[in-house]
């Protein structure tokens, strides 16, 4: 009877939450290389093997355009340039886990190095409808009604609560690329994209690791045995410095006047390299939620255009 009454409570939740996703119009998405980061507060491991043999039960999978898509499985893309990427899959995987379907206003990312690809993206995109499932077999349909494509870390500029006065700098350290944008009283004046980013960071480990236990490792072991606590980050602060200072040198070269800004560290890197940061600057804090700024961002400037509605 209990049970019972659990599993009655349980279904009118679901219809509530779906009832409230059907309502949804805006939706921002940040493909990252190493993850998927949505408004809705997905955030997902971006790689996946296509495989229509093998078995599905038990897996995240994404069926579309009469393939499956595992994920969690494979290797990372490690493709530089975002436009020339299979965006679509991880595009509807993210949508699927979050329930999203209709006709969405999508925003988007691309480094501030590769927006000259923007058009790739939206015409990849807008105005087409995509037909899928994730998981449990029931067909979804996605409408691109929009299409907006914004700058990574330039987004999570507007993610910041307090951002029209001062002298404010982004960093963000995502899988391939480090943007940095900087902000006087809220205006852009400076704006580049670093070619270095975590992965560097992780594969660079990864081959140090191999070295040190005669067992091949490669980039995808890396960060599973950081969050399950079986690697002891700090043990590899030489490559963190490495890593840093290729950063530093490129930023150094294009802006020499960083320390002049209160710098937030956004991205998934931010952890990795803050005590480096604070070391050469003076005001250094990483963002809240740093793992979801962009999206966070870029929703919120998708509501001062009016496309939540």
């Amino acid at each position: 009877m209990v049970r019972a009454k659990k599993d009655a409570e349980k279904e009118i939740l679901m219809e509530i939450v779906n009832e409230i996703k059907e309502k949804i119009k805006l939706v921002t998405v940040d493909i990252g290389s190493f993850n998927i980061k949505t408004s809705l507060g997905g955030i997902y491991e971006n790689r996946f093997i296509l495989d229509n043999e093998g078995e599905t039960y038990g897996n995240d999978v994404l069926e579309y355009d009469n393939n499956n898509y595992i994920f969690g499985q494979g290797t990372f893309d490690l493709t530089f340039g975002k436009a020339y990427k299979e965006i679509e899959i991880p595009l509807l995987y993210a949508l699927g886990k979050d329930v999203i379907d209709g006709d969405v206003n999508l925003i988007t990312h691309l480094p501030t190095s590769q927006m000259e690809n923007k058009p790739q993206i939206v015409e990849r995109l807008l105005g087409k409808t995509f037909k899928y499932s994730v998981n449990d077999g029931k067909i979804k349909e996605v409408t691109f009604k929009t299409v907006g494509v914004l700058k990574e870390g330039f987004s999570s500029f507007y993610a910041l609560a307090k951002r029209n006065s001062g002298m404010i700098a982004i960093v963000d350290i995502g899988g391939r690329t480090t943007d940095v944008f900087c902000f006087v009283d809220g205006v852009l004046v400076k704006e580049i994209t670093i070619p270095v980013g975590t992965m560097d960071y992780f594969i660079d480990i990864a081959e140090k690791l191999t070295v040190e236990t005669g067992t091949k490792k490669v980039l995808e072991d890396i960060h599973p045995l950081i969050k399950h606590n079986k690697l002891d980050i700090n043990k590899y602060e030489d490559i963190t410095n490495k890593i840093y200072k290729e950063m530093i040198k490129y930023q150094k070269s294009k802006i020499d006047d960083l320390g002049n800004y209160d710098i937030h560290l956004t991205g998934g890197g931010a952890e990795y390299f803050f005590d480096n940061f604070k070391d050469t600057y003076r005001s250094v804090a990483i963002m809240p939620n740093n793992l979801v700024t962009n999206v966070e961002g870029a929703e919120n400037i998708g509501k001062a255009k009016g496309l939540d509605k």
